[in-house]
């Protein structure tokens, strides 16, 4: 994996890579990070969009029609989950918040990339050695990916929705494992599929991670036989998306019997209700805010699971340690039946490829209570001139980039947990998912659960031999 380093600039199109983390919201007394993400909510006397969460995980007959009668207006319901968006005012909301068969009411915050900072542009004999960039796929060669493909195992016959900002349909290596016709946008006015335009997507770059085909184009994913559903929750464009939208997303991917859910997406939220305005300022917002919409997220992340769908999701990229950190939460690495993932990266790989490459990335979240499992997300901070090759390749529209965040580290374990998923045939239940996802994973620091890699890094060739 050390072959044309100095020639990897002639080989790819123009570069524009972030490490964007999908959000993250500042506790009262904690410096906001511009490489994280912040939960945006402006208060308004105008109308403006709420969430309406039931009693009952059902919506009753007649709701709409009350809902109108007494000001607001349906946009859209999950009927599965038992929630309701509304656009009310602040007024009307809190009188809708006392009926019977209401929970609650709070706004539909909105999370937003925070000026993404930009960037420039393994193994034995496999089915990915064909490729023209397996070699700088550093990434594949510490999870043993070969050696799993090498058993015969690719994915094949299992789903995976990327819950992210669209996927660019047309891609090569996207395109031969992209289901069209289940590919759905839950972003007003954008459709899943990206515009035309050559810049970086995030959907995309994590969808080549988990399955870009085994094609001898480009670089291959961890499960290239898997198929890819693209399911959009966050605009391409402005990189944010309503926690509304992420929800129904998890309760559609859950529908159309997908295997495996990943979601390189989340947000910090104080539970005390401190919040970051989209000016910078911090303020408070009502704890109930929070808890409640903490119950919806989890609401839906339960349906997926009980449905039979496992369900990977980033860490975060706040560098923050989660134990004994009772005042925050992170969603939806903070919530149950959800396998979150921090990151792993080599230093000055492109130097010494021979480095460990297991290393916690800088700005990885972690904490024994709060990380599931390891896996590569590469990294930035080697003096190297050569750094961004610590970062991990995959696809963006019209071509290839590196890019490191817990974001590329999630994609990893999904397409893990579609080998193992199609070892079994194509069905498993997630808590079985999980757990040879954790008991083969290789124990990077210590025997016991570590703070960084949880319960170790991921080996696809152990998790599907042993």
């Amino acid at each position: 994996m050390k072959k044309n380093l100095k020639n990897l600039k002639k080989i790819f199109l123009p570069t524009c890579l972030a490490f964007l983390f999908f959000s993250s919201c500042s506790t009262e007394n904690e410096a906001i990070n511009d490489t994280e993400i912040n939960a945006i909510y402006a208060k308004t006397s105008s109308k403006s969009d709420y969430v309406v969460l039931l009693k009952n995980e059902s919506i009753p007959d007649g709701f709409e029609t009350e809902m109108e009668s007494l000001g607001a207006t349906v946009k859209s319901m999950i009927p599965e989950i038992g929630v309701a968006i509304i656009s009310s005012t602040e007024t009307i909301s809190s009188k809708i918040a006392t009926k019977a068969k209401v929970r609650s009411v709070v706004p539909d915050f909105n999370v937003q990339w925070i000026d993404p900072e930009l960037y420039p542009e393994a193994s034995p004999l496999s089915i990915g050695s064909d490729e023209p960039f397996f070699d700088y796929l550093w990434g594949m060669d510490a999870i043993d990916a070969p050696e799993a493909w090498n058993t015969g195992q690719t994915g094949s016959g299992v789903r995976v929705a990327v819950l992210d900002s669209g996927i660019d349909a047309e891609h090569p290596d996207i395109s031969p494992n992209l289901n069209t016709s289940l590919s759905a946008s839950f972003i007003d006015g954008e459709d899943w599929n990206v515009a035309d335009g050559f810049y970086f997507n995030h959907g995309t770059h994590v969808a080549g991670t988990i399955a870009a085909a085994d094609n001898e184009i480009g670089v291959i994913g961890v499960a290239p036989n898997a198929e890819i559903v693209a399911v959009k929750v966050l605009s391409e464009f402005s990189g944010s998306g309503p926690f509304s939208s992420i929800n129904a997303g998890i309760v559609y991917a859950a529908l159309i019997d997908a295997d495996v859910i990943n979601m390189s997406l989340g947000a910090t939220f104080n539970k005390n209700g401190f919040i970051t305005l989209e000016d910078g300022s911090v303020t408070k917002v009502p704890a109930k805010y929070i808890s409640e919409i903490r119950h919806a997220q989890q609401r839906a992340i339960d349906f997926a699971y009980k449905n039979g769908t496992t369900i990977v999701v980033s860490a975060g990229n706040g560098g923050a340690n989660f134990d004994g950190n009772g005042s925050t939460t992170k969603l939806p690495a903070s919530l149950n039946n959800v396998i979150s993932v921090s990151a792993t990266a080599p230093y000055s790989w492109a130097e010494d490829p021979t480095t460990d490459l297991d290393v916690p990335a800088s700005y990885t979240d972690y904490g024994k209570s709060h990380v599931t499992v390891s896996a590569p997300g590469g990294d930035f901070d080697s003096p190297s001139s050569l750094w961004y090759y610590d970062m991990v390749l995959s696809t963006i529209p019209g071509g290839w980039s590196w890019s490191a965040g817990t974001s590329m580290a999630s994609p990893h374990v999904a397409g893990i947990a579609a080998l193992i998923i199609g070892k079994n045939g194509g069905e498993m239940n997630p808590h079985e998912v999980t757990k040879q996802l954790t008991g083969t994973a290789d124990k990077i620091d210590g025997n016991g659960v570590s703070a960084y890699h949880g319960k170790g890094r991921v080996n696809a060739y152990r998790a599907v031999t042993e």
